[in-house]
């Protein structure tokens, strides 16, 4: 994820009443094009204030874009409509990805999380607004919770140089009983403030948290959290389990993981969008390379007094996050993974 090295991470004490959106959401559902750029003009052209020109692009895409429910069991048929013209492939030369996932959303009218958040980034980026696309974990209300990893998009757009956070997937509607979507806007995930959004929502970049101080999601009790490149090698299990490490300063974290075939993992091309930026910007995370014994690679950390998260890599990815909780000298016996 490409993103500036230094981000002020403040945010304004209030937002604009809804009441004050009125007349920006009636005139951005009289807005149609099936071209991003023009799109985005004949949204934003109107307005001088950022805040203006995002309501009006979030109001567009709440409205028009229906979550794809084809990517339920059953549901195949429903990707088949809709189908995206052939001239379109003959632009991909030219086209960044990003622009030509938003161009697919917009002639289809439907899309999962990379969809949403890819739309609003290109409809921002012609209409000069900064923003950036945020992955990581959602929780969600599903009665069987899939494991602690990435598995959602969404978005941080910057308004008067300051940063915010919107949900466009979660924002635009909801799947009923019968796995249908429903349009209905949802305002808690417009500029929602961080502390809330941090609720159930966790990014592998931890700096779009957008704030300090928050309790580490509940997943960590049970693991760590996998990185999206997590599923891509032959790992079969990590030693602790838990995602939660209790230490003091001073303290020696060993972590290891086993591996099926580590020469096949050394085969597989790493994450070509890893911003390296992100080894630099913080105390409270290290980022760990293994030493091997084989099929065993082993993580060791001194634990620094503003330790906080430890990022274990592997074949140069992000795989595993584990949560450090700091506790004082002569505290709890420390666990066999720790020593001093």
């Amino acid at each position: 994820m490409s993103m500036v090295c230094i981000i002020c991470f403040c945010h304004a004490e209030a937002q604009r009443s809804l009441a004050n959106f009125e007349a920006i959401d009636r005139y951005a559902g009289t807005i149609d094009s099936s071209s991003p750029d023009t799109l985005s003009a004949r949204l934003t052209s109107p307005f001088k204030a950022e805040l203006d020109k995002v309501r009006s692009i979030f109001t567009w895409i709440t409205l028009n874009i229906s979550y794809n429910t084809g990517v339920f069991p059953g549901n195949r048929s429903y990707q088949l409509l809709n189908p995206v013209a052939g001239p379109l492939d003959t632009l991909a030369e030219w086209r960044s990805a990003n622009e030509m996932t938003a161009m697919r959303v917009i002639s289809r009218r439907t899309a999962v999380c990379d969809g949403y958040a890819k739309l609003f980034k290109t409809l921002c980026d012609y209409a000069g607004l900064q923003s950036e696309i945020v992955t990581g974990y959602a929780r969600t209300n599903l009665v069987t919770q899939a494991k602690f990893r990435t598995n959602h998009s969404w978005n941080a757009v910057m308004i008067d140089r300051v940063w915010h956070l919107l949900d466009l997937t979660w924002a635009s509607g909801y799947i009923n009983m019968a796995n249908e979507f429903v349009q209905r806007t949802d305002e808690q995930y417009f500029l929602t403030p961080p502390e809330q959004f941090a609720t159930d929502h966790f990014p592998e970049d931890e700096r779009w948290l957008l704030t300090h101080g928050l309790e580490p999601p509940q997943e960590f009790g049970k693991e760590p959290f996998r990185f999206k490149s997590f599923v891509k090698y032959s790992i079969r299990s990590h030693t602790p389990a838990e995602g939660m490490i209790d230490a003091a300063a001073g303290d020696t974290v060993r972590i290891e993981l086993y591996v099926e075939d580590p020469a096949k993992d050394q085969q597989v091309t790493p994450d070509p969008f890893f911003d390296s930026t992100l080894f630099a910007y913080s105390n409270s995370a290290v980022f760990l390379s293994p030493s091997s014994e084989g099929k065993k690679y082993i993580y060791t950390c001194c634990i620094g007094p503003d330790t906080k998260w430890l990022t274990l890599m592997y074949n140069e990815d992000m795989i595993l996050r584990y949560r450090v909780r700091i506790r004082k000298p002569g505290g709890l016996t420390p666990p066999v993974n720790i020593t001093r």
